[in-house]
């Protein structure tokens, strides 16, 4: 009986386990695949295809294992590797996705989905890799990230998280942690720098504050790529930078970095990049120069100084990309530049002197070079881009930059010009600024139009240049950019400026050309920016630059222009117009008020006539109004308070009359306000921005009253008796006698009286 009894039980507890291991694979299996469909269901398909409608179907009989994305393992059926990037998808993460146990590898990056990270994700703790970069996730990463024991890659970078946890040390196997373009803050979390197995740690662009651990280096010396650029960090650069032996790509760039560069460095044997620009760095950065394995140096925008080594080009043979702009260098450039390779070679704004070495012409791979903004000076050597040599012809080069220097011509040369010349074998040359040179002379047509075609930027200002400026100027159909300002051009503008379809920016201000706009110049449709001041045009602005619809900034200050037209004021979405200093007559065309995107509005200097249009008041956009030194009359129009933009109000030297309106109190960000010499008469009000201004905002306006700070006459019922008569009412209210002022009209002090309420009520007025 009793073993019958015990052979019973063996049967039931064997057949319990059975079935208790069928339902319970079973469900498993089912649970992914109702996952993926919750996932699904939490996606807004954005991509034309509709891929996963279509492959993540109920309809079709295709194990999910085989859905678009989906990978599952051979043994358990289950699923192991979740892909859905780049597939333009939107949506939030679901609860259900912590449901697929045995994920590793999840990529969702390049994508828009939103949100937070779910609490169920935390169950997915056989994962390996999370790629959720480049999506607008928010939040912060919870501490649960620390229970990954497994996560070898985090990719986080190009969302919106905020918030870095310490727990993140956890991930003792964690070899990539990327969470570049996020808007973490705080101070990083000293457990980062404890994860030894780490080879690429991205925390760019954030706003990470502090400063680094001295010892950053002493457990992450595997680590090869290294981003702290573009954050709030402080203080010195680690002392330990050189035990990262490992580390090929570094960046402190963009920070509050002080100091100098650790000697250290100099151990870093397999170090190819460096970034550090924008900091405060300071002193000499001769470590670097020993560094045979560098390729790119960017130090720009620090405080560096001392020489170039003579011999930089026989230490970097690897060196392609050198950036040193904006610091405190001096010397000369080294004659064995063309030892190195460049493709960039960036001295802008420092204190290099001397002649340009022709051996920079023998730097085959140039691509950009930035002299400008130093002291270099005497003549360009015309064998850097001369193609006879054939080790000198730049035949790569596509950014020139020569600019602020002191570079001439030989003017009694005949071949004065003939670094121009040779650069016309540059033909991929797209920019060149030689901007404030004393080139000293008249541009040759022949030469000049023989620069290459492909330029789109082309800077000549401020170098004593005279004579017309040269027709060929039709050649450069690709010109985006053009600048001749600050020269001695004469002339009238060529016709064949028409040619220059792309031409966006137009500054030919400075110079003394003469005659008017000619029709051409309506054909740029382009066209963002004009600059013709300081000229001597004269005539009428055409009635086609209505066609200069790209048109936002129009500067035709100080010339002779007599007449606007009203097709000027057709330009709805311009934002800048100055017609100051010109002999514009008449009155103001009430068609200004179609400017509705205007930002600021310059018509001082003319022979403006008439009241000021109401309409002006319309232009709520407007920030910079000047209609001083005209002939205009009549009131200051109360619409003007409706220009809540504005900052600067300018109506001095004028016939204007009437009050300043009390309703101008509400121009909050109002910062600079002239009504000197006009024939104003009234109280200057008190509140808002008026606090700020000062006697010059209303001299030679013999009418006003106000405070004695404003060097005007007090007015008869000053806020300053107006405030005694309000107290003497408050405390009339209790029929208490008191001591007062009496004041006459005549503003007179006449004597002190008992005033009680009485009198009040007799009509005395009591001050």
């Amino acid at each position: 009986m009793a073993k019958t009894y015990f052979l019973l039980l063996f049967i039931i507890l064997t057949l319990s386990s059975i079935l208790n291991l069928a339902f319970t694979t079973k469900p498993n299996f089912t649970t992914d695949h109702s996952s993926l469909l919750a996932i699904k269901d939490h996606i807004t398909f954005d991509d034309p295809d509709h891929i996963l409608t279509k492959n993540w179907s109920t309809t079709t009989t295709t194990s999910f294992c085989n859905w678009v994305g989906v990978t599952c393992g051979a043994r358990h059926l289950r699923v192991t590797a979740l892909n859905l990037s780049n597939m333009d998808l939107s949506g939030t993460l679901p609860p259900h996705i912590g449901n697929l146990s045995f994920l590793s590898s999840i990529d969702f990056s390049f994508n828009n989905f939103y949100g937070h990270l779910p609490q169920e994700f935390s169950e997915l703790r056989r994962l390996k890799i999370i790629k959720f970069s480049k999506n607008n996730f928010s939040g912060v990463i919870p501490s649960w990230i620390g229970n990954f024991s497994n996560l070898e890659k985090l990719s986080l970078a190009f969302n919106s998280f905020t918030n870095l946890p310490k727990e993140i040390g956890n991930c003792r196997k964690l070899e990539a942690l990327l969470l570049g373009v996020n808007q973490f803050f705080g101070a990083i979390p000293s457990t980062v720098f404890n994860l030894s197995s780490l080879e690429k740690l991205d925390l760019g662009y954030n706003h990470f504050s502090g400063s680094l651990p001295n010892d950053m280096c002493k457990n992450i010396s595997n680590i090869q790529i290294l981003s702290f650029a573009s954050n709030k960090l402080q203080g010195r650069l680690p002392s330990s930078i050189g035990e990262c032996t490992n580390l090929q790509d570094i960046s402190f760039a963009e920070n509050n970095f002080i100091g100098g560069i650790p000697t250290s460095i100099g151990s870093l044997t397999k170090l190819k990049k460096i970034y550090a620009y924008n900091n405060t760095l300071t002193g000499l950065i001769s470590p670097i120069f020993n560094l045979s394995s560098l390729e790119l140096i960017s130090i720009g925008g620090n405080h560096f100084s001392g020489d170039l080594p003579i011999d930089i080009c026989d230490k970097l043979r690897m060196l392609k990309h050198l950036s040193i702009r904006t610091n405190g260098f001096t010397g000369s450039i080294p004659r064995d530049i063309w030892n190195c390779s460049f493709v960039d070679l960036d001295l802008l704004d420092n204190y290099l002197t001397g002649r340009v070495p022709r051996e920079i012409g023998n730097i085959d791979d140039l691509m950009y070079l930035g002299l400008g903004s130093n002291s270099f000076y005497g003549e360009i050597p015309h064998a850097i881009f001369n193609s006879t040599n054939t080790l000198g012809n730049l035949r790569h080069l596509e950014s020139l930059l020569l600019s602020n220097n002191k570079f001439t011509t030989q003017s009694d040369s005949i071949d004065q010009w003939g670094f121009l010349a040779s650069l016309a074998n540059c033909k991929r040359l797209i920019l060149f600024d030689i901007s404030s040179n004393p080139l000293n002379g008249i541009l040759p047509g022949a030469v000049f139009g023989n620069l290459s075609t492909s330029l789109e930027q082309l800077y000549f200002s401020d170098c004593q240049l005279r004579g017309k400026i040269p027709i060929e100027i039709g050649n450069f159909t690709n010109m985006i950019s053009f600048s001749l300002s600050g020269n001695e051009h004469i002339g009238s503008l060529p016709i064949t400026i028409e040619k220059l379809q792309k031409l966006q920016l137009l500054h030919l201000f400075h110079n003394k050309l003469h005659g008017s706009i000619p029709h051409a110049l309506c054909n740029l449709q382009n066209l963002f920016e004009l600059a013709i001041n300081e000229n001597d045009f004269s005539g009428a602005i055409p009635s086609c630059i209505a066609n200069l619809t790209s048109l936002r900034r129009l500067h035709l200050a100080s010339n002779n222009f007599s007449t606007s037209s009203s097709s000027l004021w057709d330009l709805k979405d311009i934002l800048i117009v100055n017609l100051s200093s010109n002999a514009f007559k008449g009155s103001l065309p009430g068609m200004i008020q179609n400017l509705r995107s205007l930002l600021s509005l310059d018509l001082s200097s003319n022979q403006f006539s008439g009241d000021i249009p109401t309409t002006l008041g319309d232009l709520q956009t407007l920030q910079y109004l000047a209609l001083s030194n005209n002939k205009l009359q009549g009131v200051i129009p109360e619409s003007l308070a409706s220009l809540v933009s504005l900052l600067s109000l300018d109506l001095s030297n004028n016939s204007l009359s009437g009050v300043i309106p009390q309703s101008l109190v509400k121009l909050i960000y109002l910062t600079n306000f002239n009504v000197s010499f006009n024939k104003l008469k009234g109280r200057i009000p008190i509140e808002g921005p008026f606090r700020n201004f000062s006697a010059q905002s209303f001299m030679g306006n013999n009418g006003l009253c106000g405070s004695t700070r404003l060097q005007v006459p007090l007015c008869k019922n000053s806020p300053l008796h107006e405030h005694k008569r309000e107290e003497v009412i408050a405390k009339g209210k209790q029929s208490l006698p008191m001591v007062v002022i009496f004041h006459c009209e005549n503003g007179e002090l006449f004597h002190t009286m008992n005033c009680s309420m009485q009198r009040m009520s007799l009509g005395m007025t009591c001050y």
